[in-house]
């Protein structure tokens, strides 16, 4: 696996941490983000293709300023939730079409959960599944389910004999189209290095997975490649880092993933998507600094694992 930064074209995006990147098609949308002066409510399009950097023009209800909010990828739509501008948090819900760049604010069935950022909105079928963030005043762990046809919100009730504590910054990720997978975050005082799994049939269950050569990590990615999670750079709980790690999750056994070239600069809070083999990673912070570079680490032989559809057994039970 090889590291490189590639020469991009168009305009240059700001410097920006706690956004959000989404693949649909070949393009990545960025929404929001922060630097250390003010909260944005940008929308930038990155075309992996052509690598050239673009700003559409929008229509419809935009959404303002805001952080740490989530965005899920359902069809040609992104459903913008929650997040926050600085003192302010939100409950809201955005639907950006991109096959025609409007914005709505659409009407709900029903109350939302409470205003949060920092949360996880994970599609599972025609749901999002909502996880944790903190409401400014604690961490949270409840689970919340938008059913993206009716636009109900409903709050999940998952059993498990132990069952995540609340946390944000924290990373959960679907696999084999039936499993929750959330690792690590933090509650604003410890640095998780856990393992959860929820299980998505009969109302959601907790388990909490034995893991070997766990570590610490909030504001980190983690993407899917294959039975393997990649996770990349994030906060120890002490400094931001740069290292690449892979969780197989068969044996739920962590490794040290060697790679070639340079490697982005620590960093949290950034973001990182996979598309055609490659993952894209974005801007991020390293407790001082802001930052506007894209960096690619092309997957090599992993690349394959990419195109698996085969389930596989979850372990570290």
């Amino acid at each position: 696996m090889h590291w490189h930064k590639p020469d991009v074209h168009g305009i240059k995006p700001n410097a920006v941490r706690s956004h959000t990147m989404s693949l649909v098609g070949s393009k990545l949308y960025v929404l929001g983000g922060s630097d250390s002066a003010e909260n944005f409510c940008d929308l930038l399009v990155f075309d992996t293709e052509t690598m050239f950097w673009s700003k559409p023009k929008t229509y419809g209800a935009l959404p303002g300023p805001h952080r740490a909010h989530s965005a899920t990828v359902v069809g040609d739509r992104i459903f913008l939730f929650g997040g926050g501008d600085g003192p302010n948090y939100f409950d809201t819900l955005f639907i950006l079409d991109t096959k025609t760049m409007t914005w709505t604010q659409p009407e709900l069935s029903s109350a939302p959960p409470v205003p949060r950022r920092a949360h996880t909105a994970t599609l599972y079928n025609k749901d999002i599944i909502c996880f944790g963030g903190g409401d400014g005043q604690k961490a949270l762990a409840e689970v919340y389910i938008l059913d993206t046809e009716s636009l109900k919100w409903t709050k999940g009730n998952p059993t498990g004999q132990i069952k995540p504590g609340p946390r944000g910054y924290h990373t959960s990720n679907m696999v084999n189209d039936e499993s929750l997978v959330v690792f690590g975050g933090s509650d604003g005082t410890e640095c998780f290095s856990d393992i959860f799994t929820l299980g998505m049939e009969k109302g959601g269950n907790w388990i909490k997975r034995k893991v070997v050569n766990p570590f610490p990590r909030l504001a980190h990615t983690a993407t899917v490649v294959g039975g393997m999670l990649f996770v990349f750079g994030g906060n120890d709980g002490a400094d931001y880092v740069q290292s690449l790690n892979a969780l197989n999750l068969e044996t739920m056994e962590w490794i040290s993933v060697p790679t070639t070239g340079t490697p982005p600069s620590p960093r949290g809070y950034h973001t990182t998507v996979l598309s055609d083999g490659r993952l894209f990673v974005f801007a991020g912070f390293d407790g001082q600094s802001c930052f506007d570079d894209l960096h690619i680490l092309e997957l090599g032989t992993y690349a394959y694992l990419t195109t698996e559809k085969n389930k596989f057994k979850l372990g570290g039970v």
